[in-house]
């Protein structure tokens, strides 16, 4: 049986290892009940599913009937305002067949307009806290799958007391110096408020690109053979206090199970190096190819450039309030970016947009705002 360990606040002891609904995004009923099977004989206690996880919840609401002891079930909101997130709650309890669920989590929230959005008023955490209120859910939690999530999930948490944080967590992961310390200071943050920390992405080889999907898991290609999903989800489970959410793929499930039935220690560096080069594993999120002027997408330049066309295209602009420097600068940490002394680079770049009528400029109470009609 898998260890099991107190999960944050909640007083509930999770198995270490969380079912990753997703796996059930394409399953039907039958295929969904011999997975119910695997997880009661390794003694999988926690679920973790959303309403993008196509046929999920309603499979694994055929099982509450006669297991909703048996489980802590969490579930999600893709949307970011009160109505649409309230309606997702509505529609979820409805498909697991449950009176409540023990998480309801803010899905994905690492895009700095849709956070201002769902934090704000008439935002979706509205409608988290009076769910919680009325006993729909029992507990909040966030969660995020890029690059910045550790620096975005730190925002949150200021802003609001969650009980769980999900986010990519695996060896190859933690090589890029920044997110390894950006994802210390989420952990020790976490700690100090006794917040989850659930992990996913820990078998992660490389991006698909062009190599046929033979696996559900979305946008990467998996780890397959059982030595490297031991010695991945042996590091993974490495990290103190927290919980491993299983690949999105059925025919993964036990593989990833029966690692964690063995987990003993950690997997050296040496052993993880070797992991590395033997089946050549990458970061999944990939920067973007060159531009025509050859500005690499790894530089500052071209990184920044990027996400403030990212912040035009969500809409950060349009706001009544229009954007100081000071706002942007934020919105541009949130995604990851270092913009302490770079403040003269990043106003140049938002007046290479008004120049180009992508972006108005004017002056409010004697400092420069930024504006996209």
């Amino acid at each position: 049986m898998i260890p099991k360990d107190v999960f944050g606040r909640t007083g509930h002891k999770s198995s270490r290892v969380i079912f990753g609904g997703y796996a059930l995004s394409q399953a039907t009923q039958n295929e969904g009940d011999r997975v119910l099977e695997i997880l009661l004989k390794y003694g999988i206690n926690h679920i973790d599913t959303a309403p993008m996880y196509g046929n999920s919840e309603k499979c694994i609401g055929a099982w509450m009937d006669k297991h909703r002891s048996d489980f802590f079930v969490a579930t999600k909101s893709r949307h970011r305002t009160y109505r649409e997130a309230w309606e997702d709650l509505q529609h979820s309890l409805d498909l697991l067949r449950v009176d409540y669920v023990d998480l309801w989590q803010l899905h994905g929230l690492t895009n700095p307009a849709g956070w201002e959005t769902a934090i704000g008023p008439g935002g979706a955490l509205e409608a988290f806290i009076e769910a919680r209120e009325k006993g729909l859910v029992r507990f909040l939690g966030v969660t995020g799958h890029s690059d910045a999530t550790p620096i975005i999930h730190k925002k949150s948490l200021e802003h609001f007391n969650f009980d769980s944080v999900m986010l990519p967590y695996s060896y190859c992961q933690m090589q890029n110096s920044r997110y390894e310390r950006d994802f210390n200071g989420l952990i020790e943050f976490c700690h100090t408020r006794n917040v989850a920390i659930q992990t996913i992405k820990s078998i992660a080889r490389r991006p698909w690109v062009d190599r046929p999907k033979n696996y559900n898991t979305y946008f990467y290609e998996p780890l397959e053979t059982q030595d490297a999903i031991d010695l991945s989800v042996y590091w993974a489970l490495g990290l103190p206090g927290s919980f491993v959410i299983t690949a999105g793929d059925i025919q993964l499930l036990p593989r990833i199970l029966e690692a964690a039935n063995r987990y003993e220690t950690c997997p050296s560096d040496a052993e993880m190096d070797a992991l590395i080069e033997k089946y050549d594993v990458r970061p999944i999120f990939t920067p973007a190819p060159r531009d025509k002027r050859g500005k690499g997408p790894q530089t500052w330049g071209g990184r920044t450039s990027r996400a403030i066309d990212e912040l035009i295209r969500d809409g950060f602009f349009r706001h009544s309030g229009r954007r100081t420097l000071a706002q942007v600068l934020e919105a541009l940490e949130m995604t990851g970016l270092p913009v302490t002394g770079r403040e003269n680079n990043v106003t140049g770049s938002l007046a290479g947009r008004v120049r180009k009528g992508i972006l108005k400029k004017s002056k409010v109470d004697n400092q420069w705002v930024y504006w996209q009609e």
